[in-house]
């Protein structure tokens, strides 16, 4: 387990409620999921990856569609959650704690991948994706959310919503881990994976909810597609 993925051990019961430390998250996640869901030309049938899992908040939602969902994460803490609450749901998706190296190993292969709130946490980004998007299958697609690195993500991300507002743990997020897009679509093109549409996630302050915008100088969502 690496440093960043410990952080997420304290967690626990804490990623299915809504009005926890998580809260964020579920402000976000239909958001997100809605934008991946607008970009996946229908979901029944289909195998999904969920990479970073967490607690499971992305994956039940692909599930509800009639996706075949796996999810995967370093955190057995959070494995534990997801599981707990997929079964309380009724739900079927092969939850295990493991790393995209490891499950690449096993040779399996997904028509859609996900990283959403995950690749500002990994130690070698190059290496991470190489294995996650091993994983795609020609044509499949690759769906992510992450932040900037800018100065203004330095500041609502860090600054407002960690230390200010509590609206994400203190500690949550390191500055030397945000991902430029331009680092992002070079990295996706050494695999073989075409950047297909780049939107931005923008928080509105007036009406205390994100909303899909062109600003990607924070958060930004887009997808993929492996050649």
């Amino acid at each position: 387990m690496t440093s960043e993925s410990q952080k997420f051990e304290k967690f626990g019961a804490d990623w299915w409620n809504p009005a926890g430390r998580l809260f964020s998250l579920h402000r976000i996640n239909p958001l997100r999921f809605g934008y991946f869901e607008s970009r996946a030309g229908g979901l029944e049938g289909k195998s999904v990856l969920d990479i970073g899992c967490g607690g499971g908040l992305l994956s039940e939602e692909f599930a509800k569609k009639g996706a075949l969902v796996a999810g995967i994460d370093l955190s057995p803490v959070a494995i534990e959650a997801a599981k707990a609450h997929a079964a309380q749901s009724g739900l079927q998706i092969n939850y295990r704690v493991a790393s995209p190296a490891a499950l690449a190993k096993e040779g399996p292969s997904f028509d859609i991948v996900v990283c959403a709130e995950v690749l500002e946490h990994v130690d070698d980004l190059r290496a991470f994706l190489k294995d996650s998007l091993s994983m795609l299958k020609p044509g499949g697609l690759f769906f992510f959310g992450t932040i900037n690195k800018t100065v203004r993500a330095r500041f609502l991300a860090l600054f407002v919503a960690e230390d200010l507002l509590g609206m994400v743990p203190r500690g949550t997020h390191d500055y030397a881990r945000f991902i430029r897009p331009s680092l992002l679509k070079e990295i996706l093109e050494e695999n073989g994976v075409g950047l297909s549409e780049l939107v931005g996630m923008s928080y509105d302050p007036l009406r205390f909810e994100f909303r899909i915008s062109r600003d990607t100088s924070v958060n930004y969502l887009g997808y993929a597609r492996k050649r």
